[in-house]
Formats: C-alpha cells, sequence, structure tokens
C-alpha cells in the first residue's frame, strides 16, 4: 500500500499508551523540525527564505534558544528582522494605521515550523485512516488507546474518508475510544470534587486536573 507518511512514529505513540499519541507524534515532529532549524537549514537558501517570511513564534523561538546552536538562531533572526524592517511603513492616519496594523499582524502571527509540522500532521491523520483500512494489527491498537485530545480528534474525523470501505467501523471505534476515556478522565476529576466534600470518603487523585487537562483538553 502506499502511505502519505511513514508509519513508524504511528506505531510508537499508540503503543506507548499515554495521554493522546497524535500530540505525541505533535511533539516529535515538531523536536525534529527545531533541531533542523538549528542546523542543515541555516545555510540553505530556500529555508532562510521561508524563516524570513514566517519568522518563528514564541514557543519555537524559546526551543530554538535551548538548543546548542546560537548562531544558527542569531543568524536566521538577523535576515528575519531585515525583512521586518522592510515592512514597517510609516503612517500619518488612523485609517493608514489600522491598514498597516493589520499588515503587520498578518506576518507576525505565523510560524514556519508550525506551518510545516500542520502540513505533517494533516498527513498523519491521513494515514492513521489508510492503516485501519490496511492493517488489521492497527485496529486491535486503534481500539486500546487512550483516547485523543479534541484538537487532533477533529482533525482524524476530518479526514475518515481516507479509510475507503471502512469509513463506518473507523467512525464507530474513534467514537468508543473517546467517549469512553474521556468519560473516565471526566469521573476521576468529579471523584477529585467529591474528595473535597466532609461527609465523603471518597480520595480523589491529586493530579486528576492535571491529567484532564494535559490529556484531553
Amino acid at each position: 500500500m502506499k502511505y502519505h507518511i511513514q508509519t513508524t512514529p504511528i506505531w510508537d505513540a499508540f503503543k506507548a499508551r499515554d495521554g493522546c499519541p497524535i500530540c505525541e507524534i505533535y511533539r516529535v515532529s515538531s523536536d525534529r523540525l527545531v533541531s533542523q532549524y538549528l542546523n542543515e537549514a541555516v545555510m540553505e537558501s530556500d529555508y532562510r527564505i521561508r524563516v524570513n517570511k514566517y519568522g518563528f513564534c514564541k514557543h519555537h523561538i524559546e526551543k530554538l534558544y535551548c538548543g546548542e546552536n546560537k548562531l544558527g538562531l542569531a543568524l536566521q533572526l538577523s535576515t528575519r528582522t531585515d525583512f521586518m524592517l522592510e515592512n514597517l511603513k510609516l503612517t500619518t492616519s488612523s485609517k493608514g494605521a489600522k491598514k498597516e496594523a493589520q499588515k503587520l499582524k498578518t506576518l507576525t502571527s505565523t510560524c514556519v515550523i508550525c506551518l510545516e509540522v500542520d502540513e505533517m500532521m494533516e498527513r498523519y491523520a491521513k494515514t492513521i485512516s489508510q492503516m485501519f483500512l490496511n492493517e488489521i494489527e492497527f485496529q486491535t491498537e486503534l481500539k486500546q488507546s487512550t483516547g485523543f485530545c479534541f484538537k487532533h480528534y477533529v482533525s482524524l474525523l476530518e479526514h475518515t474518508s481516507h479509510s475507503g470501505k471502512s469509513e463506518t467501523e473507523y467512525l464507530n471505534i474513534l467514537d468508543d475510544v473517546m467517549r469512553n476515556n474521556l468519560t473516565k478522565a471526566n469521573n476521576m476529576v468529579k471523584r477529585f470534587c467529591n474528595s473535597f466534600d466532609h461527609k465523603s470518603i471518597e480520595r480523589g487523585d491529586p493530579n486528576a486536573v492535571k491529567k484532564m487537562v494535559e490529556k484531553y483538553l
């Protein structure tokens, strides 16, 4: 079969059974791109053009800064700043200021790493649906998964057409997995809340809220 993207990261993330597997794939993909933009991409003109145009978000700048190639980051930030300076325009009216503000808002609301990793995550979502269609073992793995955050659950739903003749079964299993694991998390949070009632004998997990936030919301 022809996959949209390699399947090894998908298998690794689902077998870990620790929170949303798509979030784990995102983390690994993002970290790999951060490494790339600190190494081979620094001196590649195509990459530099994309950095100049899209820049980096605060999250990825912090990740890049924590890396070992400060010079590589500085070179990219230098040419990105040159690009932004070229786009600064003096305005002398409120109408012109609003137009300038909108332009700058657009120029500063993008991130080259976010754009690339989002494109990769779309391909992963398509590949997951293909794997469900073509691999019996993956169907079992999906049924045993620990659910998804809502952002990535939505992404999986958007690309269910790639599961072909297994579309209905795929949707049913996605719903079961999401509903069952979200219910477990919800019950965990409720037990934690109830444990604060002086009449209750329940002992809530102090990490319940943290687990709910990290894994599902």
